[in-house]
């Protein structure tokens, strides 16, 4: 009887990390109808920045209220990739047939993996993170100042054209700047940031004078002004973090498995009850689950944007004709998954006291499994079939005898699972409450 117990509690150990990924798969199905094969991506992504977050500030130590900025720093990672992904990949093929945005997501996949193989012990990539932050900013911040429309879908564009010539404008001359010297006394650096913003802002005039014949609305010198000083600024602080921050750091290679940092109370001697062993680890990705089900719960059925979702889920273009931004809606689809599937790097790195760029692959393909189990676009579906997925799993390995049982056939039960039920039941065990558009 110890046997079955401690074989359940590894099941739904290993059943609520498949959860809380499956739950992102299952949110984007449910507005956009859209299977994202780089959600496992986005999981890995989020262990790696738990990570850096812990070798740029916590390198050595082990407190446990280390976790939460490491968990925050996992969400920044894994929201980020989500978003940018979303808004670069997936939007331009919304209207697509369905195998194009499916393609799209295994490309993505591949890529993500590779970037992490290759760049992360390569901090230097950063700088052209910082780059693109500071034009978004110097974009945004003129957008501000400007209070004028710049999404038309024919001259949006041109609309926005002389800001981003502003911001553009002013990182180009820091690029410049900084290839030449690295170090700057802090005058020169003023002067950098200063005449970055003369330039950048003779540029976006320019900008707007060439466009003017196609441009539907005119942004005032104030506007283009503010997106060149933004641009500026947040380069030049960008810079300051990568010196002093960022390439203090003894990066390791992603290409071998990296240790991850184990944190107090949440790691260390495992608990016992008698004859049944529980790992710290488990019980932090147990309680996870519970609390992120409860509060997305809370977030869908009692927010305004949760209700949204709902009705964008339901009848998107109804939505958009009763006010609702789906745009804006279906990021935050792709932000939630992302929140859970940091959280859930984050445990996967407490168990298993490693991570690589690899890790996303085969524990995307389980959650997706998790996923279609408990009923693809049903949000208690995917937190359902998580669980049972880890239980059959942990059962099968312990129960089923001969050359077909142990550990090393765990994954060919659970995509037997997956095929069973795509046979017999394939709305899942819950059903989808989503109904497929056509």
């Amino acid at each position: 009887m110890d046997q079955f117990f401690q074989q359940l509690v590894n099941g739904l150990t290993l059943g609520s990390l498949y959860a809380l990924i499956a739950v992102g798969y299952t949110v984007v199905y449910g507005i956009v109808q859209l299977i994202n094969f780089a959600h496992g991506e986005v999981f890995m992504i989020g262990a790696f920045g738990a990570l850096t977050t812990y070798l740029l500030f916590f390198d050595g130590k082990t407190a446990v209220w280390i976790l939460p900025i490491m968990i925050l720093g996992a969400m920044i990672a894994s929201v980020g990739t989500a978003v940018l992904m979303e808004r670069v990949a997936y939007r331009p093929l919304r209207n697509a047939p369905r195998l194009a945005p499916l393609i799209t997501a295994i490309g993505i996949s591949v890529f993500l993996q590779e970037f992490i193989r290759l760049f992360y012990e390569e901090p230097a990539w950063t700088v052209v993170v910082f780059a693109g932050l500071a034009i978004a900013v110097g974009y945004v911040a003129g957008g501000r100042v400007a209070k004028i429309d710049l999404n038309h879908p024919v001259s949006r564009w041109f609309d926005r054209a002389p800001l981003l010539g502003g911001a553009s404008g002013a990182v180009g001359l820091w690029i410049v700047v900084r290839l030449l010297n690295r170090d700057l006394n802090p005058l020169l650096i003023i002067g950098v940031i200063v005449g970055g913003a003369i330039v950048g802002t003779a540029l976006g005039m320019l900008a707007g004078l060439l466009v003017r014949r196609n441009a539907r609305a005119e942004a005032p010198l104030p506007a283009i002004a503010a997106a060149a000083v933004g641009g500026a600024v947040v380069a030049e602080v960008g810079w300051v973090l990568f010196k002093k921050l960022i390439t203090t750091v003894e990066w390791p290679s992603a290409k071998l498995r990296i240790p991850f940092p184990q944190i107090d109370v949440v790691t260390g001697k495992a608990l016992q009850v008698g004859g049944v062993t529980i790992q710290r680890s488990a019980l932090f990705t147990v309680g996870a689950l519970v609390i992120c089900a409860v509060l997305l719960w809370f977030f869908i059925n009692r927010t305004r944007i949760g209700r949204g979702m709902q009705a964008v889920s339901q009848d998107p273009d109804t939505a958009r004709l009763m006010g609702i931004n789906v745009d804006r809606i279906i990021v935050v689809a792709f932000a939630l998954g992302a929140v859970l599937a940091a959280i859930a790097g984050v445990s996967q790195g407490l168990q298993n006291t490693n991570i690589d760029f690899r890790m996303g692959f085969l524990a995307g393909l389980k959650a997706f499994t998790a996923a279609v189990l408990g009923g693809i676009g049903n949000i208690y579906g995917a937190v359902a079939g998580g669980l049972v997925l880890g239980v059959v799993e942990a059962m099968a390995t312990q129960y089923i005898p001969g050359q077909f049982g142990g550990s090393t056939w765990k994954d060919v039960w659970a995509f037997v699972i997956l095929i069973l039920v795509l046979v017999f039941r394939p709305q899942g065990l819950l059903g989808a409450r989503v109904v497929d558009r056509a």
